[in-house]
């Protein structure tokens, strides 16, 4: 029986199925969670303050004057368009440019699978589990593995379930993250049939691509080379006719849906698609192509070169640096193996992917540091992978190359996942957060007796207690605009205080690189204590929540007034 049959490769993929789950759900509910991770899935709306013509005021759905539920939410905050219902909120677009699709995986099984925060985030391994069969699929339909069915095509999935980075977030609520990706693997598995392409598999591929788009519209600058790659091989050639269904299929799905609402529940000023976009800079950013692409190789390399850094707070030029060159390596070789014409389908389309990814995400993002659109090479580079190794002379050399990108691959999960244990950063602490909300629900607080302070702590509160306790958030009242600030943000800070008189207030003294540049920790709190102590009130009592290492995390104020 040879291993292409029936038999063997399903139970091969269920192995390595096995061995990702393993490796991903145990750490799935435990670790810290982030704002924008669980806004999609919370069965009500922050309660946040925002400054409107200089004064504090409940954004939408809470704003003053609003009409009942149910009805239709347009809002700054995430989502930014929603159907506000009597039991919950139903998200639609989470922003202008991602809807809120992969979030109903979440929403329809995070009940079963435990609920709460670990619900959600078991859901998402989950979503990110079809990755596997479909990254074998692809593999599979290359051309590199045409011939018979090596083995080696089961390479692919075998790298894809121990690449940190499709871990990490494959255990976050960042599911319409993973979504635009099972989706753009998806169209590409369509696709990739190495026969003319025929009517029905370009309408499927379309459609797939639409989905992907949907999910999350940056995931276009990779999947639409990587469609290009594909589709202009010989074997799959067919009239320009039938191939161009598949890019008007993957642009008209999306355009539709978006022209739908836009007519159903128009979205609020400066949350649409492009809103933000700066059309004023996009030349002056080509500079930023060679960053963009060093992040990405960094990425490739090692996802700890990235995560590492955010989530323990070290300097990250030099884990980038090695990161940017372990990830040169596959990428070179694909380079010099499509130069000599010998380059699978997945070399191909990780290099046109990469390139993609280095020119959109310079002219998207504004600062290479913004390395979301790199998440979707992963699979891309585990296929290019499994091709260079089957192009390997000799059973033993090829084995053993194999057994090297595994081993690579295994050693940065095994330190991903222990540095879990010792992390500084408070979004991503689980001891910090769930410290916190123990406290408040030992103290018995609700409601607005609780003021938080920073981005990263809306929603938080509410997830990891399935909203039984839901504060009041300040963090766009309480903006820095800079070191000459500090007398308005006490100003605003006391505007606050004066209209909900919290008992409590949440700090974060944590670092975070992802706090945001508007967000000045040190100075909100300071303002806190000015502003208690110019009242004629004082700070009763203080709990501080470390994070794993030990480090600071955050930190609960009782205020008595006087």
């Amino acid at each position: 029986m040879t291993w292409s049959s029936a038999r063997r490769i399903p139970l091969a993929l269920a192995a390595i199925a096995a061995v990702f789950l393993a490796i991903a759900l145990p750490g799935a509910g435990s670790r810290g969670v982030t704002s924008e991770e669980v806004q999609p899935y919370l069965t009500r709306y922050p309660f946040v303050l925002d400054l409107v013509e200089g004064r504090a005021q409940p954004m939408p759905p809470y704003e003053p004057g609003a009409p009942p539920r149910p009805r239709w939410v347009a809002t700054p905050q995430w989502p930014v368009l929603a159907y506000d219902g009597e039991k919950r909120v139903w998200p639609v677009f989470i922003r202008g440019h991602q809807t809120a699709l992969g979030s109903y995986f979440g929403i329809a099984l995070g009940p079963l699978l435990g609920g709460g925060v670990a619900g959600l985030q078991r859901s998402s391994v989950l979503l990110t589990l079809l990755l596997l069969p479909l990254a074998y699929l692809l593999a599979r339909r290359s051309w590199s593995f045409r011939r018979d069915g090596s083995p080696l095509a089961l390479l692919a999935p075998g790298l894809l379930a121990l690449t940190f980075g499709t871990i990490f977030f494959g255990r976050t609520g960042y599911a319409f993250e993973i979504a635009s990706r099972v989706g753009m693997m998806a169209a590409l598995v369509a696709a990739a049939r190495l026969e003319p392409l025929t009517g029905r598999r370009a309408l499927l591929a379309g459609l797939a691509a639409g989905i992907a788009v949907l999910c999350r519209a940056t995931i276009a600058v990779t999947l639409a080379p990587a469609l290009a790659i594909l589709l202009a091989h010989p074997a799959r050639r067919a009239p320009w006719s039938r191939r161009a269904v598949v890019p008007l299929a993957m642009a008209a799905l999306p355009l539709a849906v978006l022209g739908l609402f836009a007519l159903l529940a128009p979205f609020r000023e400066g949350t649409a698609p492009l809103a933000d976009f700066p059309l004023h800079s996009v030349w002056k950013r080509a500079a930023d192509v060679p960053g963009h692409l060093f992040v990405q190789l960094a990425w490739l390399g090692d996802a700890q070169s990235i995560l590492g850094p955010v989530r323990s707070g070290a300097p990250p030029f030099r884990p980038l640096v090695v990161g940017a060159l372990v990830g040169a390596i596959p990428v070179n070789f694909a380079v010099a193996r499509w130069w000599r014409g010998v380059a699978g389908d997945g070399e191909r389309m990780l290099v046109a992917g990469l390139l993609g990814n280095a020119v959109g995400g310079a002219f998207i993002y504004g600062q290479p540091s913004e390395f979301q659109l790199a998440m979707a090479l992963d699979p891309l580079l585990a296929v290019a992978v499994a091709e260079q190794v089957a192009a390997i002379a000799g059973a033993r050399r090829a084995a053993g190359v194999a057994a090297i990108a595994l081993a690579v691959r295994a050693q940065s999960v095994v330190f991903g996942l222990a540095l879990d244990g010792r992390g500084t950063n408070p979004m991503f602490s689980g001891s910090t957060q769930r410290g916190a909300v123990a406290m408040l629900e030992e103290l018995g607080v609700r409601g607005e007796e609780l003021v938080t302070t920073t981005y990263n702590q809306a929603g938080v509160i509410e997830a990891w207690t399935e909203g039984s306790i839901r504060p009041v958030h300040a963090w766009p009242v309480l903006r820095s605009g800079g070191p000459g600030d500090a007398p308005h943000l006490g100003t605003r800070f006391a505007a606050v205080l004066d209209a909900h008189r919290p008992r409590y207030v949440l700090l974060s003294e944590g670092a975070n690189p992802y706090e945001g540049s508007f967000t000045d920790n040190a100075a909100i709190s300071a303002a806190l204590f000015e502003i208690v102590a110019r009242k004629g009130g004082r700070i009763e009592r203080q709990w501080a929540f470390p994070t794993e290492s030990g480090a600071p995390g955050w930190r609960l104020v009782s205020v008595v007034y006087p």
